[in-house]
């Protein structure tokens, strides 16, 4: 795991929730467990997801045991708030793990094609650079977007009612465009990215759309 992605107290937060126990029935997804996988850029956010049903309230008064969190929204199946000044969430998320997770820090983290699948549904509901940039790296990583469709359908098992989305999602880049540019450690450009998802909406669409 690339620890550097994480600010130290980042890192020490983390620890702290492993340590403590509290989300021992979650998992680490989103933006920092892939950049804990490649190393590829900072990330900041905790995004925990659990196939367990919790109490949202109940959690929020674990982690504020175990170290100081403030409350930003707690209802349904969602917890908001930061955890010892890092931004968090916590999920219920009832779809299956396609591959089993890694531990680091006493904490569990989602496989990349796991990661994967979930940064598809994001850039098909107003997705940000980081998204794009993520799913930019995994492809570097030598997981090409048919792979990552595969996954999307393991994971979701609706490929073929939303594979027009999944296609047209990759070049919408109209909200992207308005979003922050992450801190990059392994450099590229914004442009190149999007040349790249152009170039294989085209390769996509012809495959499974003629």
């Amino acid at each position: 795991m690339f620890a550097n992605v994480l600010s130290q107290s980042a890192q020490t937060a983390l620890a702290v929730l492993g340590k403590s126990g509290v989300i021992a029935d979650g998992y680490l997804a989103g933006e920092s467990a892939f950049a804990l996988h490649f190393g590829h850029r900072i990330s900041e956010d905790f995004d925990f997801f659990s196939s367990k049903e919790f109490e949202p309230a109940m959690l929020s008064n674990k982690l504020s045991e175990a170290g100081e969190f403030v409350e930003e929204k707690a209802i349904g199946i969602t917890l908001l708030g930061t955890f010892n000044t890092v931004k968090f969430s916590y999920f219920e998320y009832n779809y299956p793990l396609v591959a089993s997770t890694t531990t680091f820090s006493n904490v569990s983290i989602a496989h990349p094609h796991d990661i994967a699948a979930m940064k598809l549904v994001a850039i098909t509901d107003r997705g940000t650079k980081r998204d794009y940039i993520d799913l930019f790296e995994i492809t570097r990583q030598n997981i090409s977007f048919d792979t990552m469709f595969s996954l999307y359908d393991q994971k979701y098992k609706k490929l073929q009612t939303k594979i027009f989305t999944l296609i047209k999602a990759l070049t919408y880049f109209d909200e992207a465009d308005k979003t922050d540019m992450p801190q990059m450690l392994t450099p590229v450009s914004w442009g190149k990215v999007k040349q790249f998802f152009v170039s294989e909406s085209m390769r996509l669409a012809r495959k499974y759309l003629e």
